[in-house]
């Protein structure tokens, strides 16, 4: 092996050990949150399939205004990582300030929403007395806790950019087995407290995030204070000039989630159209969906942290060849992880509870369509997450994901279902969002107009 291919292979080492140790914690953290809302669905699924059917449509509400926190933490995840990349950490505390003040400024009209109208919000999706009456009185629970979020995402963020992603993981672990808790006490009366049913998942899921945030705080506090923004920080996040630069990556990725979240929401509609059945399904095949994509979310959010470095630094071939290896590995382990679930489909669905007999069925088929489309979905994860939104390809990203979602998804499915298709087939008929996008996506890497430095010029503050 001569000395090129030697310090190749060596850097491409490095590279993945690198990847490892920061996929890993962000991978656990967003099945941990995922397994929230699965957990949620489990529980109640010993209350049958409306049981199951309101909590699904409370996560996709919750899921919408999480989405819309993640774009922005998002957002500052690209900068934060080319500050670090560059030298600049008072750069990253800047951020941290405008990403906090914008996603609690965002957050809180839905949630007044969400308190004040639950009845219109739930309405949208079903007219189902018993399922309305369910999905209201999870949503009124909950709602207040979307504030958690919008704290939660960006100090995580922070925290990842600067090189702790097992702190925000441990947090969240110690969440789960909270809500685990909350959960068995209260949806089935144990250990004296009354039986709530789908009441108890809302409060064990609300109280569980809010000791997550709390939590957060207080270890940011004691062990990672150089995060806390400054009066100066405040006051320099604050001009113009960081501002512009703040909102010229996140408002774009705003856009593209939110429309995404949003999307997936009307996909709900569609379903809960063809019945309750039908949505109970979805729900708990979503549910399982976002646990899947977790494992791989991590390696999106830390390949893009890698390549945000590289480029901050303006080692642009180097996150080019970094980044191919990266999108090529990953849809590989998801046809394997497919493969498996096809084999074991009737023990995954059988989790979930009450379903039986054409449910059941249903069921089944829904799960190898899931099984399937998870290659496609996790190109376009790594390609959109881990490789163009590191250079602030935020634009182009926006415009795959919604003339996908609602230019081919959510028509093609709205078409099969009044073709009067079975459910597996009107999922067959969504998934074409996703092969569209897939050969966007690669389009657009191949052009190579992602790879950019966003913060070369010179920094406002001293670090």
């Amino acid at each position: 092996m001569n000395k090129a291919a030697f310090m190749s292979a060596s850097a491409d080492r490095e590279f993945f050990s690198k990847l490892w140790r920061l996929a890993l914690p962000v991978s656990l953290q967003s099945m941990m949150f995922s397994l929230l809302g699965l957990i949620d669905i489990l529980m109640v699924g010993q209350l049958g399939e409306t049981a199951v059917a309101a909590v699904g449509l409370g996560n996709r509400i919750f899921f919408f205004n999480l989405i819309l926190t993640a774009s922005l933490g998002s957002g500052m995840s690209i900068l934060a990582s080319q500050f670090i990349g560059s030298g600049d950490t008072a750069g990253l505390r800047r951020t941290l300030v405008q990403s906090l003040l914008t996603s609690v400024l965002i957050s809180l009209p839905f949630v007044a929403f969400y308190i004040l109208l639950p009845d219109v919000v739930i309405g949208l999706s079903t007219h189902d007395p018993e399922l309305t009456r369910l999905a209201v009185e999870y949503l009124l629970i909950t709602a207040p806790s979307i504030i958690c979020t919008a704290i939660v995402v960006p100090l995580e963020a922070a925290m990842r950019a600067s090189g702790d992603a097992r702190t925000p993981t441990r947090v969240g672990f110690y969440a789960i087995l909270l809500n685990v808790f909350l959960n068995y006490v209260l949806i089935f009366g144990h250990f004296g407290f009354p039986e709530l049913g789908v009441a108890g998942s809302a409060w064990g899921t609300t109280l569980s995030r809010f000791f997550q945030t709390a939590l957060l705080l207080w270890y940011i506090n004691q062990f990672r204070s150089h995060l806390i923004p400054k009066k100066k920080d405040v006051e320099w996040g604050m001009k113009k000039k960081d501002l512009g630069r703040y909102f010229k990556v996140s408002v774009p990725i705003v856009l593209q989630d939110g429309s995404w979240a949003l999307g997936l929401i009307i996909y709900s509609i569609i379903y809960a159209s063809m019945g309750v059945n039908e949505l109970a399904i979805m729900s708990a095949i979503s549910s399982i969906e976002a646990i899947l994509i977790s494992l791989f979310i991590g390696f999106g959010v830390g390949g893009s942290i890698i390549l945000g470095q590289e480029l901050g630094a303006q080692r642009f071939d180097k996150a080019w060849r970094q980044g191919w290896m990266m999108l090529l590995m990953s849809p590989f382990i998801a046809l394997f992880i497919g493969a498996l679930l096809i084999v074991f489909r009737t023990d995954v669905v059988s989790l979930f509870g009450k379903f039986q007999g054409s449910t059941m069925t249903l069921a089944e088929q829904a799960m190898i369509v899931a099984s399937l489309g998870l290659c496609i979905r996790v190109i376009n994860l790594m390609g959109i997450i881990g490789l163009l939104r590191s250079g602030g390809d935020v634009k182009a990203t926006a415009i795959i994901n919604i003339a996908a979602m609602w230019g081919i998804g959510i028509p093609m499915a709205w078409l099969a279902v009044q073709w009067g298709f079975p459910l597996y087939m009107v999922f067959i008929f969504s998934l074409f969002e996703e092969l569209s996008k897939a050969m966007m996506v690669l389009f657009r890497v191949f052009s190579r107009r992602w790879l950019k430095n966003l913060v070369s010029e010179p920094v406002t503050q001293s670090t």
